[in-house]
């Protein structure tokens, strides 16, 4: 058995989808909005949804009621979206 030196016990293994867990559907939904920037945006829109879709996990665990969770995780996509079309914007302008 593989231990941890000197604490007795086995390594923790790191479960990906833990962050997931104990979501709703509907948080799940809003959380993962943010990645449809990958396919738009390349790997710009991509590391601008990775952020916006970790700031939501945090908004859907924090103690707010229904509406504000919802209207502030909506809040993140809208701004993430708009992030990456003026920085594709600028980025574009720059180099033509």
């Amino acid at each position: 058995m593989d231990q941890s030196p000197g604490t007795g016990q086995a390594p923790a293994t790191k479960d990906r989808w833990a962050r997931f867990r104990g979501l709703r559907w509907w948080q799940l939904v809003l959380a993962l909005l943010p990645l449809g920037l990958l396919p738009i945006g390349g790997a710009l829109g991509g590391a601008i949804g990775v952020v916006a879709m970790l700031a939501n996990i945090g908004l859907a665990r924090r103690p707010f009621s229904t509406g504000l969770k919802v209207a502030t995780m909506l809040g993140v996509v809208v701004v993430a979206y708009a992030a990456d079309f003026v920085i594709a914007g600028v980025i574009y302008n720059a180099t033509h």
